[in-house]
């Protein structure tokens, strides 16, 4: 996801997929103690592009994260701000950081930076976050709240958005009052805009399967751990994921005990995470 950004060194695996900024440097910031380089190459990336960054949504996932992600994100934002004029929220200590100067502008017309694209046009702002959500979603009818919980954003600025691109003509709604859907009218008009955009199908809900991602590869910290401790911290674990597993459409199946318990857990998670870092769905 960094290399489509325009960090330097990485494969990309992900131009068809609208990317999510403040999801991805969150969790780069969770995971940063194992990948010196990708750290310190993403700390370049956002010292010299941060600003394309939304502060409120970074503040929304913030409120949503766990601790051991705001704690990370502490010391992050805070290097960040110390290098620009920037005020990313909750930030604690700095730490010792010299910038590389290896990342590049990123290219905002590649589909996966549809995000970008659109800060691009109507700036750092809900209505851009409302429009990259509609485009991903299509046709479909969603609510205000849905659409808030998308774009990561409060639900009176979304519900603003949403009817000034109404009114607007680039949306059409359906309800009355508080009950209002609303769903892409026009989307050949913004594909004409916009250029090329993501595949919907390649689009995953990043702010919510980043999180997941990360809990994941921190449970690979257990792999010394003996087999009966490491298979029912990992079941306490597993808990915890799979609500959020199946609103993904992660099938998981039926677990069995034990070591075929750890077994099907790591089938599982292995070829979750192929998919995901596949950039394919």
């Amino acid at each position: 996801m960094w290399a489509e950004l325009g960090v330097s060194g990485w494969d990309r695996h992900h131009q068809d997929s609208a990317l999510d900024l403040e999801a991805l440097i969150l969790t780069t910031a969770r995971l940063a103690n194992r990948d010196a380089r990708l750290r310190d190459e993403a700390l370049d990336w956002c010292v010299a592009h941060g600003r394309i960054a939304s502060v409120v949504r970074l503040k929304h996932l913030l409120a949503s994260a766990d601790q051991p992600t705001r704690e990370s994100f502490g010391w992050f934002a805070a290097t960040v701000n110390h290098h620009t004029h920037l005020r990313w929220p909750g930030a604690t200590s700095s730490q010792r950081f010299t910038p590389t100067g290896r990342s590049s502008a990123p290219v905002v017309t590649r589909p996966a930076l549809l995000q970008l694209r659109l800060r691009a046009l109507w700036g750092v702002s809900a209505r851009a976050e409302v429009l990259r959500v509609m485009l991903i979603e299509g046709e479909r009818l969603m609510g205000v709240s849905e659409v808030a919980a998308a774009a990561a954003y409060g639900k009176d600025a979304v519900a603003d958005a949403l009817d000034n691109l109404h009114r607007g003509g680039l949306l059409e709604a359906a309800g009355m009052r508080n009950q209002r859907m609303f769903r892409l009218r026009r989307s050949e008009q913004a594909t004409a805009l916009l250029g090329p955009l993501p595949d919907p199908r390649h689009s995953a809900p990043w702010q919510r399967v980043l999180p997941v991602m990360a809990g994941f590869l921190e449970a690979t910290d257990l792999a010394d751990t003996p087999p009966m401790a490491r298979a029912a911290e990992i079941q306490r674990r597993w808990r915890g994921w799979q609500p959020e597993l199946a609103r993904l459409g992660v099938a998981t199946g039926h677990l069995g005990t034990g070591a075929d318990f750890l077994r099907d857990y790591e089938d599982i998670t292995l070829r979750a995470l192929r998919v995901w870092g596949g950039g394919s769905t």
